[in-house]
């Protein structure tokens, strides 16, 4: 995708696109299927695209790089799920990265699978595992201290620990791009594993923040739970940027109509 040009969202016959790169199609549990056939196999990168990260990937050129890395990409935001019913797809679904978390913890206990936190504030990677490992007994969640410079050399040190712990799933929640990019950086030397992008996850996860009620989620409205509990950080993103979507609504309807047979 050239830069600056606005990501559009597309359905294809058999896939569901979004800047020429497919979404994944399915709930939850048909994504922690999914994660449980590739762990072992490689390091697949997880994505979790929403609103805001589709407008980044107008003119970020990291960001255009994950996206089209990335193996798995889960939609977060509603919108795009909304979106994506209008261009005639019902097979979309939201799965945040605070889902797959949760949903990962339970799995751990199920399944034994290990486990890695990584990102947030001090100590609270520390607080996220202990919780999730309260919530769901016999689960193998750990944490992994991120250096303060998500792009210095200390890196490395993270590096180190993840391969001497060998995960089955690491969620790193450094906020994208840096996530993204951080995992691209240290790709090749990294231990085999799922490498989830969560951003805030682990922020919900340890308490840190409050998700919002499932009601006001489902509505679609979570964006305005967030911005009334982060106003300074959140207030460009939505109120300034955030309306540029509807420029990639417009122009992947746009786009879709152009693309009917049966247009004179």
């Amino acid at each position: 995708m050239a830069s600056g040009r606005t990501p559009l969202l597309r359905v294809a016959p058999d896939a569901v696109l979004l800047a020429d790169e497919p979404l994944f199609r399915g709930d939850v549990r048909d994504l922690l299927d999914e994660v449980d056939r590739r762990r072992g196999t490689g390091r697949t990168l997880v994505t979790t695209p929403n609103v805001d990260q589709v407008l980044v990937l107008r003119n970020d050129e990291a960001a255009r790089r994950a996206h089209a890395r990335a193996d798995l990409r889960t939609v977060d935001g509603l919108p795009i799920v909304a979106l994506a019913r209008l261009l005639g797809d019902h097979t979309v679904r939201r799965v945040t990265g605070a889902d797959l978390l949760v949903a990962c913890s339970a799995a751990s206990a199920e399944r034994g699978w290990r486990i890695v936190v990584t990102g947030g504030a001090p100590g609270t990677a520390v607080r996220a595992a202990e919780r999730l490992r309260t919530q769901h007994p016999g689960a193998d969640v750990r944490d992994v201290p991120f250096p303060d410079l998500v792009g210095g050399e200390d890196g490395g040190t993270v590096v180190e620990r993840l391969r001497a712990i060998r995960p089955d799933v690491v969620f790193l929640c450094l906020g994208s791009p840096k996530q993204e990019a951080w995992f691209l950086r240290w790709e090749d030397a990294l231990p085999d594993a799922v490498y989830v992008g969560a951003g805030a996850a682990v922020d919900f996860a340890a308490g840190a923040r409050r998700r919002a009620p499932v009601l006001v989620q489902r509505l679609g409205l979570e964006w305005s739970w967030r911005l009334l509990q982060e106003p300074r950080r959140l207030a460009h993103r939505y109120l300034v940027r955030g309306p540029a979507f509807l420029l990639v609504v417009a122009r992947s309807l746009l786009a879709a109509r152009e693309r009917r047979p049966d247009r004179a």
